[in-house]
């Protein structure tokens, strides 16, 4: 079973991107698979390339603010 996960961000890098570990850490049955959306609004701070280096299976949609 896939569950789609949509989170969406601006300018909160570090929570992000701990918020995305715990995700991933979670325990999940193993009948179970996670596809990530986020929506980027614009952040400034380097959140989009963060998430694309330690998470490149996720798909990231920037927005413009």
């Amino acid at each position: 079973m896939e569950i789609a996960v949509l989170l969406t961000c601006h300018n909160r890098k570090e929570k992000t991107v701990t918020g995305l570990d715990s995700l991933f850490n979670a325990n999940l049955p193993s009948n179970y698979s996670l596809e990530v959306f986020v929506v980027d609004d614009g952040s400034t701070d380097g959140t989009s390339e963060a998430i694309r280096k330690k998470f490149p299976q996720i798909n990231i949609i920037e927005g413009n603010g």
